[in-house]
């Protein structure tokens, strides 16, 4: 029997009218994603204004989807490895080990795969959210950071918000089956009552939630007489409380997360004004495709109609029909003589060039639209063929990835933020972790949040997000950077003093590192060159 919770009848009923003028608001959205992923899938043909809805063939191209799929390959060339930094002397040690820590921690959770599967979301609809948890279940009962791929059609926030921190209520929805619902909350045997529910909208038509409930998870603020903002967390279905951070002994004072942000981190591709969401590249490029499109079903039907010759008999013609369409007969039997206006022929013209050069037109609009120019996928044209000429054209069209890949680096960084106040709030245990060491070997150590006190804000850190590995392109260029300051005797140590003044002046990865390396040869050099000195002298 469950005993009775803080969460009123009134304070229920509070929260469901939320989330109904939520999801009243929300329906265009959700609307836009459902349409986006027909887009994505090139099954719009329907949609296209315009189409002949009867067509056995629907001439849809993939000019879109590959734009689509250029941009997720580039981001994932530069995927993220976060590195942690200290505002402290004292907390260096501290967060060079988070650093080695945090991405084991996101290896555990297959954050490789999210990022991905986020990415594909941000690109199709300008909007993708993670969900960045601690999950008590995990990791044998203590507990482990759990971060998942939210569905944006199974989230709702207040309208008219840029900052979805600035909801008053955050709502998490999900369809789960009655059975599985009741297993692990029994005292709702016999109280689902499905009938009243409002449901999800979904992606596909073949989704059956028949013997389902739609469970909510509702976040929700209070801001306590000391200032500091705490979360709660109720879930309920229909008008049954299945459970309640308030009803807990351990969260009910500071609530679920001490770091008083909902679990939630939006990724947004192209912004909109007064909303948390923005849009993406199928909203941007549909109508030229589209466009392309019609025109290549015009293009096609003519193909098929000029390409085929047909007669015109008159009906007195007196010719045999069947022996005059089958190629194999050479006598084709006639009643009476063959006149010029018995039988014609008869066959369309083919199309205009005019209209292929359209077509052309609006597939070079929709590459410039997206930015996915031939250059940016290893194709020149105009003669261009110089290495460096080739080069020039890829850095200047990658500007548009590399603005992508920088929004989601910020949007990373806070996920990151938000596991390390996992870290600090629940790692009170000593885990065992394999990290990498400084000389590259495999380290086993144990970590708690011992020296993070246990406390908020009690050791603060900045992130710097980098690319994990940089793409075979980039590999490639920095290679060269090396050996051209080989060729040019910078790594000699008589000349360290202009090598280091020349690469001061510079930027590209590893500068810090080489800099360091120059100097120690150069003091090793000084050195040396002073205890030469007085036999030099004596010679």
């Amino acid at each position: 029997m469950k005993k009775q919770s803080k969460i009123t009848n009134e304070r229920l009923k509070k929260m469901q009218e939320k989330l109904s003028d939520y999801m009243s608001a929300k329906q265009n959205f959700d609307a836009r994603i459902i349409e986006n992923e027909k887009w994505y899938k090139s099954e719009h043909w329907g949609l296209v204004k315009g189409s002949e809805k009867n067509e056995i063939h629907e001439p849809v191209t993939a000019f879109l989807f590959n734009a689509i799929a250029n941009k997720h390959a580039e981001i994932m060339d530069n995927y993220p490895s976060p590195n942690i930094l200290a505002r402290e002397q004292n907390d260096e040690k501290e967060a060079e080990l988070l650093s080695k820590i945090i991405p084991f921690q996101l290896e555990q959770t297959g954050f490789r795969k999210i990022y991905s599967n986020i990415t594909w979301n941000k690109l199709k609809n300008g909007t993708a959210a993670y969900g960045v948890f601690f999950n008590p279940l995990m990791h044998g009962g203590e507990g482990d950071i759990d971060i998942r791929k939210l569905d944006m059609l199974n989230l709702f926030w207040e309208p008219g918000i840029e900052d979805i921190q600035s909801s008053d209520y955050f709502f998490i929805v999900n369809m789960i089956p009655n059975d599985d619902l009741i297993r692990e909350y029994p005292f709702a045997a016999g109280l689902l009552d499905t009938s009243g529910m409002m449901s999800l909208r979904s992606r596909s038509s073949s989704v059956n939630n028949t013997d389902k409930s739609m469970v909510v998870d509702c976040y929700y603020k209070h801001r306590k007489k000391d200032g500091n903002t705490i979360v709660h967390m109720t879930k309920f279905t229909g008008d049954i409380v299945l459970d309640s951070s308030e009803d807990r002994e351990s969260t009910a004072e500071n609530g679920l997360y001490n770091h008083g942000k909902y679990p939630v981190i939006f990724d947004v591709l192209y912004p909109i004004d007064g909303s948390p969401c923005g849009f993406g590249m199928i909203d941007l490029a549909k109508n030229p495709q589209a466009y392309i499109d019609r025109l290549d079903y015009i293009i096609s039907k003519n193909a098929l109609i000029s390409g085929k010759v047909r007669w015109m008999l008159r009906e007195d013609s007196g010719i045999n029909e069947n022996e005059l369409l089958d190629l194999s007969s050479d006598i084709i039997h006639t009643a009476g003589s063959i006149r010029e206006d018995n039988i014609r022929q008869f066959q369309a013209s083919p199309i205009d060039s005019y209209i292929i050069a359209h077509r052309n037109e609006k597939i070079a609009e929709l590459k410039e639209i997206l930015g996915n120019r031939d250059f940016n996928q290893g194709s020149t044209y105009g003669g261009v063929t110089a290495y460096g000429a080739i080069v020039a054209l890829q850095e200047a069209g990658s500007k548009l990835s590399r603005d992508i890949i920088h929004s989601s680096y910020e949007n990373y960084s806070q996920l990151v933020y938000m596991c390390i106040e996992l870290i600090r709030q629940f790692f009170d245990s000593e885990r065992k972790y394999r990290i990498t060491g400084s000389n590259g070997e495999f380290e086993y150590i144990s970590y708690s949040n011992k020296n993070l006190n246990g406390k908020l804000n009690s050791a603060v850190f900045d992130v710097s997000v980098q690319a994990e590995k940089t793409n075979p392109f980039s590999r490639v260029s920095q290679n060269q950077t090396a050996l051209d300051f080989y060729k040019n005797g910078m790594f000699k140590p008589e000349n360290a003093g202009q090598a280091i003044m020349a690469l001061e002046m510079m930027s590209f990865e590893g500068k810090e590192r080489l800099l360091s390396n120059i100097r120690k040869n150069k003091e090793e050099y000084d050195k040396k060159m002073q205890e030469a000195a007085p036999f030099a002298a004596e010679l």
